[in-house]
């Protein structure tokens, strides 16, 4: 009986071992097959060619889009294809997704060293180790990797496969895939590259960091030449077109005159501007875009960010021409090349003091004038009691000279005299209350409500537009390959303030930098609109401010909504600093 038992015990052990490996084996074939590439995080989908350029005609960015997997229309240039098979996988057309020769070689050398010192990978498994595994130097994940591209083989073509590695390959400094290489090294579309630099690129594949052109051009330019030696070797091109190759000179994008923004928010909300422009009218290939943008003001602000404040202390900056809405410029942080996050459009503060011009053009707008009295002293609502800023009072007080000091309870007062409901009314018709819905508490006068820089920032480019309000835009125009007009952009605006009451609304911003809260943005012959605001602890600080036909708002604060030591004057004097920067006027430190 225990004989038996052992018989059975024996057969049982290899049926499950072979059982486990099957079930491993199917569950990697299915997942392979159900492999979804719109969804692979690792490429970001580009629909479309781009080249962005700014108000003045200068290049802000381009880029290629990634090879289309299942458009055989979308061909892989010529010399790109064949400078990464030369180099990368000569057998690539010959093999079924893995080379023996080669495995067997690495195989020797790695049961030798006791670790994966050779790797032997043709293109097809580094497809398979990109988009399926890492690069764990195990023995089981070679294993899983050449299975992997056998079922890769089966699914796709060379050509597909070829595209999704020159989608997907990293090649260092942030570039996954040769789109995003071409515009990062070179600041070129694919189609644009040269020979020379074509085989750099290729050059990179082996270890981006090592032959990176930015960390080292020698050891880069000297694997461009054995890139181009191999093709030459392997009947890609000539002998005459190596060596013109070899002799040309490397110009890097950093070395351009006219460099491309270092800033991916502000090119990412310019290409979702577009998208929602173009969405459902055709499938466009190749797209000019140009913003509204000032590539001149937008780097003079960037650098103006350094001076807000602690390095943890985040800035945003934004500038609409008033009488179109068209926006000038737009800083999201102050390192927004490696920044994830658009403060001026998703994040929403508290807006403090700015927000009180709504209450008082509410009060103009019921018949309040200027020169009416109220009571600035200490008052309670209910169970709500307000205090000044430094709890200074001022007794006896018109509208005007309330505005001015920025009181806190004069606009309490105002809403209980108007109504809440007025008040948001016409916050709602100047585009607020929408990112956070307003509700009827005393507080909402004064800027307990939050909502982002672009918001209220073009409720002063409204004002500073004689009443009127633009929808706030960034594109300009979008045009084809052959430079045919697809979208321009058309200003409409709708009035929201009698022209009275507007002037009105300008002497009380106007007064404030003058004589009031907000002198630290004031610029000695020049006429200033604008208001500071503070939330509790100083946690936001805003500066909105009109010159001319340019309206300009600025906050300062922590993400983490931490307290901050500075206040609103901060962000009313970096105003200053860029506008003295932009418009050229010498200032006083």
């Amino acid at each position: 009986m225990q004989k038996i038992k052992s018989k059975y015990f024996v057969l049982i052990i290899p049926i499950l071992i072979f059982s486990g490996i099957s079930i491993y084996i199917f569950s990697l074939i299915i997942t392979t097959l159900k492999f979804d590439i719109p969804k692979n995080k690792k490429s970001r989908a580009t629909k479309y060619s781009y080249v962005i350029s700014s108000s003045d005609d200068k290049i802000l960015s381009k880029l290629s889009h990634k090879f289309e997997i299942e458009n055989n229309q979308n061909q892989i240039p010529l010399f790109l294809k064949n400078a990464f098979i030369s180099s990368e996988d000569k057998k690539f057309y010959k093999h079924n997704g893995i080379d023996l020769k080669s495995i067997s070689r690495a195989i020797f050398q790695n049961i030798r060293s006791g670790y994966v010192k050779e790797g032997g990978s043709t293109i097809t498994q580094q497809v398979a180790r990109i988009l399926f595994l890492n690069n764990d130097l195990k023995i089981q994940r070679k294993i899983k990797e050449i299975f992997l591209s056998l079922i890769l083989e089966f699914k796709y073509d060379k050509q597909q496969i070829l595209k999704l590695y020159l989608n997907n390959i990293y090649l260092g400094s942030g570039a996954y895939g040769v789109n995003e290489a071409s515009q990062i090294y070179f600041g070129k579309l694919i189609e644009e590259l040269t020979l020379s630099e074509i085989a750099l690129i290729a050059g990179l594949a082996p270890a981006p960091s090592i032959y990176s052109p930015y960390q080292n051009i020698e050891l880069a330019i000297k694997n461009r030449n054995k890139v181009l030696e191999s093709m030459y070797l392997d009947g890609y091109i000539s002998l005459a077109s190596k060596n013109k190759a070899i002799e040309e000179k490397i110009n890097l994008n950093y070395q351009t005159a006219d460099k491309f923004l270092d800033d991916k928010l502000l090119i990412n909300f310019i290409l979702e501007e577009t998208d929602r422009i173009i969405a459902n009218k055709n499938d466009y290939k190749f797209l000019n875009i140009k913003s509204s943008i000032n590539k001149n003001w937008q780097e003079k602000a960037q650098s103006i960010s350094i001076y807000a404040g602690p390095k943890e202390l985040e800035f945003a900056l934004l500038s609409i021409e008033s009488n179109t809405g068209k926006i000038k410029t737009m800083i999201t942080s102050k390192n927004p090349s490696i920044n994830e996050f658009n403060r001026v459009i998703s994040s929403i503060r508290p807006l403090g003091s700015t927000f009180k011009i709504i209450p008082y053009a509410a009060a103009l707008i019921e018949g309040i004038k200027l020169s009416d009295k109220f009571e600035d002293l200490p008052k309670c609502w209910e169970s709500y009691c307000p205090k000044n800023f430094s709890e200074d009072y001022r007794g006896s007080i018109s509208l005007l000279e309330s505005f001015k000091s920025s009181s806190n309870i004069v606009p309490i007062s105002i809403t209980k005299k108007i109504g809440l409901k007025n008040i948001i009314n016409l916050a709602n018709s100047f585009g607020l209350g929408y990112e956070q819905e307003f509700e009827e508490f005393p507080s909402l006068a004064i800027g307990s409500y939050g909502d982002n820089l672009l918001n209220i920032t073009n409720v002063y480019s409204a004002i500073n537009n004689n009443g009127k309000i633009q929808s706030p835009e960034i594109i300009e125009k979008i045009e084809s390959f052959k430079k045919q007009t697809i979208w321009e952009n058309k200003s409409i605006s709708k009035k929201i303030l009698d022209f009275k009451i507007n002037k009105k609304i300008n002497k009380l911003l106007e007064k404030s930098v003058k004589e009031g809260t907000s002198q630290a943005a004031s610029i000695k012959g020049k006429k200033i609109y604008g208001k500071t605001g503070t939330s509790d602890g100083n946690k936001d600080l805003w500066f909105i401010g009109s010159i001319d036909n340019l309206t300009t708002g600025i906050w300062i604060g922590y993400d983490d909504n931490k307290e901050s030591e500075l206040s609103s004057g901060n962000a009313a004097y970096l105003w200053k600093k860029f506008i003295s920067e932009i418009y050229k006027i010498p200032i006083k430190k």
